[in-house]
Formats: structure tokens, C-alpha cells, sequence
């Protein structure tokens, strides 16, 4: 016979819609066996007699076990539709709050966040930093200020928290953000351009 009158069980899966449950309850063992076509290492390619494949398929019970398992995958892919509508809903209904404080505070506040932070890591495993001062880079300065403001004195932390591991997480996610970035800008105007830098790399 020619490789021609067969049907690899990857074609089944990917090009007729079977499923490895629908192929062991239908079909069985495999007629016959061929190499590999990407690896000549790999195991034997199974392969299905295409006649009897096409046999199998025109009867009721076959039919039948197929549209159950096409309702039941629609199913499947609604029900993460909602969960995701769900999440993206909680994150788009959320009132982000950013706590408004005298700004000089606030840079202070970032400047010993940063180097309590860079002392630490240093500490474990061991490496020299520069630390922040109010004479730094006013661009860094402003990038500290904005994850110092993120994870202080907002609700960040918390609300990644209540996404974490959600269906719709990463959709969710880049929503927080925007939401998050946007009410700094507007709490702190001066930082505006920063947090659309951050935003953008998100």
C-alpha cells in the first residue's frame, strides 16, 4: 500500500477534528507505521487506513460523540469568555486611589525605599550600588518616585494581588496599569511624562 492511503494521527487531531479519546474508542491501534517526517530519531509516526478513518466517521455514534465534544469545547471557550469579561469589568469599575502628599516627602520617601531595597539585595548576594540622593538624575529620580508611588501609596500591590492567577490576567493587567499611571499623572502632574514612559514598556 502507499503512504498516500493512510492518515497520521496528527492529521486526525489537527485537520478532521478527532481527539485521542475519539481515536482509542473509534479506531483503535494504528494500521501501520511510518518514520518520523521531522525527526528520524523520534518514535514511529501511526498511521489509520484513510478508508477506514472515513468509515468510521459517517457513522451515527461517531457523529454523535463529535458534536457532544464541539459542544462541550464551546462550551469551554464561553465560559473563559465570561471569566475574562468578569476580570476585565472588576479592573475597568475600580476608583484607583493615589495617596496626595507634599511632593518633597513623597521624593524622600522613594530615595530611602530605593536604598533600603538596594541594601538588601546587596546584603544577600553581594554588589555595590549608588544610592539615591536629592542630588540624582532628576529622570531616575522620577522613575523611583513612580514605583515608590505605585507600591506605597496606591493600591497596586493589593489589586494585583485579587488578579493574580485569573483567567484574563494579562488583559487585566495592562488595564491596571493604564488606570494606575493615569492617576499619578493626575495627582502628580510634574511626573506625567514618566509615567507614560513606564506605561509604554508595560
Amino acid at each position: 500500500m502507499k503512504e498516500k492511503e493512510y492518515y497520521s494521527k496528527t492529521t486526525l487531531i489537527k485537520y478532521r477534528s478527532w481527539t485521542e479519546k475519539a481515536i482509542k474508542l473509534f479506531l483503535g491501534k494504528h494500521d501501520k507505521e511510518g518514520k518520523n517526517p521531522y525527526y528520524a530519531s523520534a518514535s514511529p509516526t501511526k498511521l489509520f487506513l484513510i478508508k477506514r478513518v472515513e468509515k468510521k466517521e459517517k457513522t451515527k455514534d461517531f457523529k454523535d460523540f463529535k458534536n457532544k465534544n464541539e459542544n462541550k469545547k464551546k462550551g469551554s471557550e464561553k465560559a473563559v469568555k465570561t471569566k475574562k469579561k468578569k476580570i476585565i469589568n472588576f479592573i475597568d469599575n475600580l476608583n484607583i486611589q493615589v495617596k496626595k502628599e507634599d511632593f518633597k516627602i513623597v521624593k524622600q520617601g522613594a530615595i530611602e525605599s530605593y536604598n533600603k531595597f538596594k541594601e538588601d539585595i546587596s546584603f544577600e548576594i553581594g554588589f555595590d550600588f549608588q544610592k539615591a540622593t536629592l542630588n540624582s538624575d532628576k529622570q531616575f529620580l522620577n522613575r523611583i518616585i513612580v514605583n515608590y508611588l505605585r507600591h506605597n501609596l496606591s493600591e497596586y500591590d493589593y489589586r494585583l494581588q485579587e488578579i493574580f492567577g485569573k483567567v484574563g490576567k494579562q488583559e487585566a493587567y495592562k488595564l491596571l496599569n493604564k488606570k494606575i499611571y493615569d492617576k499619578i499623572s493626575e495627582v502628580y502632574p510634574q511626573l506625567k511624562q514618566e509615567c507614560l514612559n513606564q506605561l509604554s514598556k508595560k
